[in-house]
């Protein structure tokens, strides 16, 4: 049996991309350059990147440690350039109190439509990347 039980979806606002790109490198789930968050989401444009991935339990109680702001142990923050006040933002509510990121969680035997099926619960759609 395998460790990756989870489907999990995670989509911050599009000013946070580059901070949540570079924390999952930090903790270890990606690499440099950071290329986690990748599909661009909204309404009317695009307001947000998303990513869809298997993960264990282990990263679950890292991103619930990270919302009470403790970061897993080795998570070299500084090493790219990210300070607490970065991390913090990513799990920062609204204005009506809603928290910036989304942050799904199923089970991975239930990952076929996970990611379009967030999108829909938020009122969100897939863009199209507009080249920079």
């Amino acid at each position: 049996m395998t460790d990756w039980v989870h489907s999990v979806v995670v989509i911050v606002p599009a000013e946070l991309r580059e901070v949540g790109n570079k924390l999952a490198c930090a903790i270890g789930h990606d690499v440099v350059p950071g290329n986690t968050f990748v599909v661009p989401v909204g309404v009317d444009e695009v307001t947000g990147y998303g990513c869809r991935t298997n993960a264990m339990q282990k990263f679950l109680n890292d991103v619930e440690a990270a919302r009470e702001g403790v970061l897993p142990e080795g998570a070299a923050i500084e090493d790219f350039d990210l300070t607490p006040e970065d991390v913090a933002a990513l799990f920062a509510k609204d204005e009506d109190g809603k928290p910036v990121m989304i942050f799904d969680v199923r089970p991975a035997s239930d990952m076929i439509g996970h990611f379009d099926d967030v999108l829909a619960a938020n009122g969100l759609q897939r863009h199209a990347e507009v080249p920079e």
